[in-house]
């Protein structure tokens, strides 16, 4: 070989080194980086938990309310649960309410004071 050539791939060689070993002390002498992953939702309370309302555990005589958020073909489905329970309920009172998919507090409290239990149906 080349003494030239040899001298040159040398010289090559320990700058890569040299330059490897610089920038590996400039990188460990820095100062670690520290990241904190944020919720993009934010904060969020979740709502107070209440347990279910007890079971009725005969419903004869009761007032039963059935809401309904107007969305086609729902109307079918009611008028034959209604049908079921008069057959089978004869003493039992069915009450319709309709109204959009919130029923909202005033509307929730009045179907409360009035039926003794309740089906929510909405479509889609």
């Amino acid at each position: 070989m080349n003494r030239k050539f040899v001298w040159m791939l040398s010289a090559f060689v320990a700058f890569g080194l040299l330059t490897t070993l610089t920038l590996t002390d400039k990188a460990s002498a820095a100062p670690a980086v520290k990241l904190i992953v944020l919720n993009p939702r934010g904060e969020i309370t979740p709502p107070p938990v209440a347990p279910p309302s007890g079971r009725i555990a005969d419903l004869t005589g009761k007032k039963l309310a059935i809401y309904w958020n107007g969305k086609s073909g729902g109307d079918n489905f009611w008028n034959n649960i209604e049908t079921l329970v008069k057959e089978k309920l004869p003493n039992t009172v069915v009450l319709r309410y309709d109204g959009p998919f919130d029923l909202g507090d005033a509307k929730a409290a009045q179907i409360a004071k009035e039926a003794d239990a309740f089906f929510y149906g909405i479509g889609d």
